[in-house]
């Protein structure tokens, strides 16, 4: 059915701010602008007022948005009679500023409102490093097992988290069915939810044999155990908002738990396995965890736009400059022939996507912005390459360990590149 004059979801924020914009000050000089689960917008003004332009600005609001509006009596709030205002507004983003008039948004989601929250305060000093990617077969759970074995080789002890609950695979890579542990990070956090999750802490973890005979180790918190039982019904459970009595957001009980678990075990290095996609998972994982972190992709038009569309919701991210800096483009499944030519391409696209909505718009010569060149190997938009092997078609750590060979052939320059990237977070 074509669309006749009705205003859509995406033209309702541009409506209000709009209607907003031109009031000026004569409301205040900050309004925020509070749209809720179902998109539906009305404004936050700083102080009960009457008077002609409120009410034309509430008969607009009503009569503008359309399904996105709330009825005229109830289409203004004011802050003055929100319980613990601060609080409740404290999530806002600013959207625009005109005029000496401030307009802010704030967003009520039932996800999504990870990805623009504030990093997460910890009290641990290991690196974190978090394995991401927009959607799955662009060799992540690879190149992550390959690099825990890797750094075991070299003698560090690794701690890695399977906290892509709704399609575990690195748990069954790193840990046969004969070692998995009691229980997992479903465990965890289902027990949490009701205040005893101390009960499972100590039967979450168990050693890969990946790392025997190596001077370091593997250990893995996979995301079930054999006590674990129905998976589905703990999943559902996962992701609840309260720790015992008390309300507490996913994204703090992560914290919490990575943080004992870190204490515990006393790991050289953490490796966080994401959720694929734009989803709160993965937003605390890429964003909120001080970690850097793997952005997977190969060279792919649907690639890049997914790419696109997740920076330019970042664009805005209040901590925009302390996270972009732990980015890094991978190249996964580069293929064994035209190498040359895949990667040149690969870089020009992912330069796009950086230039557009991650770097400073000044150039590269000003040392107070962050932004790069197309050709600067240090940027965050050059791509660390994991080649195409056929052996990694059919790779299974579990039963037949890592092929040394093959890794050198593969893996040897994402090692390299992303053992030097660890080097300057420790120096950091």
């Amino acid at each position: 059915m074509t669309n006749t004059g009705n205003i859509l979801f995406q033209q309702a924020l541009e409506t209000a701010l709009g209607i907003t914009e031109a009031l000026g000050t004569s409301l205040g000089d900050e309004i925020v602008l509070v749209r809720d689960l179902r998109g539906r917008i009305r404004p936050v003004l700083p102080t009960k007022q009457m008077g002609s332009v409120l009410e034309k600005y509430r008969s607009d609001l009503a009569t503008q948005l359309g399904a996105y509006a709330f009825d005229k009596g109830r289409s203004v709030l004011f802050k003055d009679e929100l319980t613990e205002p601060d609080v409740v507004l404290s999530e806002r983003r600013l959207l625009k500023e005109t005029n000496g008039l401030s307009i802010y948004l704030l967003d009520r989601q039932i996800i999504g409102q990870d990805w623009m929250r504030d990093t997460l305060q910890r009290t641990t000093t290991n690196p974190r490093v978090t394995f991401f990617g927009l959607k799955g077969g662009v060799g992540r759970s690879t190149a992550l097992v390959n690099w825990a074995w890797h750094l075991a080789e070299q003698g560090k002890k690794v701690l890695v988290f399977d906290l892509d609950l709704e399609s575990p695979g690195v748990s069954s890579s790193l840990l046969p069915s004969t070692y998995l542990p009691d229980y997992g990070v479903v465990d965890w956090f289902v027990e949490d939810g009701v205040g005893q999750a101390q009960i499972v802490e100590y039967e979450l973890l168990a050693r890969s044999p990946l790392a025997q005979g190596l001077d370091g180790e593997i250990s893995v918190i996979p995301a079930y155990g054999t006590k674990t039982g129905d998976y589905l019904p703990k999943l559902a459970r996962c992701y609840a908002e309260f720790s015992g009595d008390q309300p507490e957001s996913w994204a703090e009980r992560l914290q919490k738990f990575v943080e004992r678990m870190e204490q515990q075990y006393t790991p050289d290095v953490v490796i966080l396995d994401s959720r694929a996609g734009l989803h709160d998972i993965a937003a605390v994982l890429a964003t909120r965890m001080e970690a850097t972190t793997m952005l997977f992709a190969i060279d792919t038009p649907q690639t890049w736009k997914g790419y696109e569309l997740l920076f330019k919701h970042w664009r805005s991210h209040p901590q925009l400059t302390t996270f972009r800096t732990n980015l890094q483009i991978i190249a996964g499944m580069v293929p064994d022939t035209g190498r040359d030519n895949y990667l040149q391409g690969f870089k020009e696209h992912a330069w796009d996507v950086f230039r557009d909505n991650l770097y400073d718009m000044t150039g590269p010569d000003d040392l107070d912005t962050f932004s790069f060149d197309l050709d600067d190997e240090s940027a965050p938009h050059a791509p660390v390459p994991i080649f195409w092997h056929r052996a990694l078609m059919e790779f299974d750590p579990a039963q037949g360990g890592i092929d040394r060979k093959t890794a050198e052939e593969a893996l040897s320059l994402f090692f390299e590149q992303v053992d030097r990237l660890l080097d300057t977070t420790n120096q950091d």
